[in-house]
């Protein structure tokens, strides 16, 4: 090899995952072992020339894939893509050939040198295991260096290296006086209260302000008297990130950090928010004290600013939904209180309920409303005058704060989806018993339930009917396997994507029709058969494995496709944001990089596989398996 090529093959494969891992030395030498060629328009690679070889690939040009037995397309790849590795343990005849479109410049990392790296790199071998679950695994590395984050996302690095560990330790018979002094020795606003190596509960600086000073309380009393009992703690070996989304699900700014079950830190909101710049938690804070609708309106604004960040910092998918699905909750939560003090108190317990994509706690930027309410008995007419203001006071601000109506009216508005807990019943019974395409899919929304406000027992209530009527009917998850399995992920015969064409006539594949809902529906089948309660996708498939409804590697299989398919979205979302351009979950392939295209295919056969063990499982007459 020409010695002065080297500077240009190590920077191409510096920049073509997954050799990108690589350290500098693993790099140097793998540059020095690459062989490069050349080729002409209409030249051909097959047999022997390939089969064997080792990984081509393409440099500069264009090349197709085509079937040897009826010379049909394979593949079409250019500028990064790669081929060979599924030829790389054959002999002589070659299942395909490649033929070259336009004058071209391969690489080729010999069998050998490829092999050496696959078990001496996690992140090659991972990318090219057999395993569909795996190949998508390794798209975490990948994310992370995409988004500058070479040593991983800050999110995903553990508590254990951020808390603090100079701890204020009371007891629960320490004053209020003294464990203030305390607080201020250590410089924390956090003491635990403890009662030999247990924790009995927490005091804050806050604390000791609103319930003692403000109340006259006298100073000289126990801090048991004001503590926090029934503490939420984190483990020292989880991520930031699980620490903030504790936070910002239950409005904690201190958190306890446990190790091997003792207590071993703290972790505040504002230490963590200084590193993150991540704004959620002091967001639901504010949107909690507003008293206008004006005042949410103008808070609303920036969601697509906490959206934003948590995309680039490459936090995990479901994290992003969570977060954003309980900032929706907590806009929804603050219209119902300014409307009850405008129209005053409910005249019964009632739950108002979310339901769809924010029922799962999969809020994205571009979910819509999907709502309803269950009261206590059936509403007369004056409570129903009530119930029918106080929903289209919520429906129609959660609007003008960036929660767009439903298309399809699945809104607490929509006096059909505003009734009773035994009217709900019947709905369920129904689309259960009898049981038809139209009816489901007319209804699926609320297939998917989740109190958000009021009496949390009416959810739980209607969803074990829904879970209990749906065992004693096998037709009804056939059914939902029939709807769900007419929709097909957008992977064709020749491992070409199948598309769609919009308005001008332009390709794209629908990323949330045909590939993210798809799992969504198997997940909630999965759950309704394992008698799963929780409507997030993840808990349900986790649900059906220990019901043996599922086999671990399917879960892993599923979940990774999951996660992938939502970091492709998010990522779209991201530049579509970035550029001016309309939302849509309308993906073009050409506008992804190779590495996300590949990973595609992964995630479509994992898809695939997956409806057709579902068709078989709940088939008709069969029961569940």
């Amino acid at each position: 090899m020409d010695k002065s090529l080297l500077p240009n093959i190590y920077e191409f494969i510096s920049q073509t995952y997954p050799f990108s891992q690589l350290n500098d030395l693993e790099k140097d030498a793998t540059a020095t072992k690459i062989e490069i060629s050349y080729h002409a328009k209409d030249d051909c690679i097959e047999n022997e020339d390939l089969a064997g070889a080792g990984l081509f690939m393409v440099r500069a040009g264009c090349v197709e894939e085509r079937n040897k037995i009826d010379n049909s397309l394979r593949a079409r790849l250019s500028v990064g893509d790669t081929f060979g590795f599924t030829q790389i343990d054959k002999e002589g005849e070659s299942d395909y050939k490649v033929v070259f479109l336009e004058n071209t410049l391969l690489y080729l990392i010999p069998k050998n040198v490829l092999q050496f790296l696959i078990t001496k790199n996690k992140s090659v071998g991972d990318y090219f295991n057999s395993k569909e679950w795996i190949r998508l695994s390794s798209s975490h590395n990948y994310a992370d260096e995409m988004s500058g984050n070479e040593n991983g996302s800050y999110h995903n690095k553990s508590i254990d290296s951020v808390c603090t560990r100079d701890l204020a330790v009371v007891t629960k018979d320490t004053s209020i006086c003294h464990t203030a002094i305390t607080l201020g020795e250590h410089n924390t606003d956090l003491a635990m209260v403890m009662e030999n190596e247990k924790l009995l509960g927490i005091v804050t600086k806050s604390d000791i302000t609103l319930k003692a000073v403000a109340k006259a309380l006298d100073i000289n009393m126990p801090i048991s008297t004001i503590m926090t009992s029934n503490v939420m703690t984190i483990d020292a070996d989880k991520s930031i990130y699980d620490a903030l989304e504790i936070m910002v699900m239950y409005n904690i700014k201190n958190l306890p950090v446990l190790k091997n079950s003792k207590i071993y830190g703290s972790v505040s909101t504002t230490s963590l928010l200084q590193n993150t710049q991540l704004q959620a938690i002091y967001l639901c804070q504010r949107i909690t004290r507003a008293k206008t609708v004006d005042k949410l309106v103008r808070l609303s604004e920036q969601k697509r600013e906490i959206f934003e960040t948590l995309v680039q910092m490459n936090v995990k998918p479901h994290t992003i939904q969570k977060v954003m699905s309980h900032i929706a909750d907590t806009f929804c939560q603050a219209l119902i209180k300014i409307a009850q003090n405008k129209i005053g108190e409910p005249p019964m317990p009632f739950a108002f309920v979310a339901a769809g994509s924010q029922a799962r706690s999969e809020v994205q930027f571009l979910s819509d409303q999907d709502n309803c309410i269950i009261t206590q008995s059936e509403p007369d007419e004056k409570e129903l005058a009530y119930f029918r203001e106080l929903a289209n006071f919520v429906n129609t601000n959660l609007d003008k704060c960036g929660y767009t109506l439903c298309d399809g009216n699945f809104m607490a508005s929509n006096e059909k989806y505003l009734c009773s807990i035994d009217k709900w019943k019947e709905y369920y019974n129904d689309w259960i018993l009898n049981t038809t395409q139209e009816a489901i899919l007319a209804s699926s929304v609320f297939l998917d339930m989740r109190a958000i406000y009021g009496n949390v027992g009416l959810v739980k209530e209607l969803r074990e009917h829904l879970v209990n009527k749906a065992k004693e009917n096998s037709r009804f998850l056939a059914t939902l396997v029939s709807i769900s399995t007419n929709v097909a992920p957008p992977l064709g015969t020749f491992r070409q994507f199948v598309l769609m064409k919009d308005g001008n006539n332009n390709p794209y594949l629908n990323i949330k029709k045909q590939a993210i809902n798809l799992i969504i529906e198997l997940a909630r089948i999965y759950g309704i058969a394992a008698n799963c309660l929780s409507t997030d996708t993840y808990e349900r498939l986790e649900t059906a494995v220990k019901s043996d409804l599922l086999k671990e590697v399917d879960y892993k299989e599923l979940a990774e496709a999951y996660t992938f398919l939502n970091h492709v979205r998010f990522n779209h979302q991201l530049r579509s944001l970035a550029d001016g351009k309309e939302l849509t979950n309308n993906i073009n392939p050409e506008d992804l990089s190779q590495f996300e295209r590949n990973h595609l295919r992964d995630a479509f056969r994992i898809i695939a596989k997956h409806q057709k063990a579902a068709q078989f499982r709940f088939a008709p007459g069969r029961g569940i398996l």
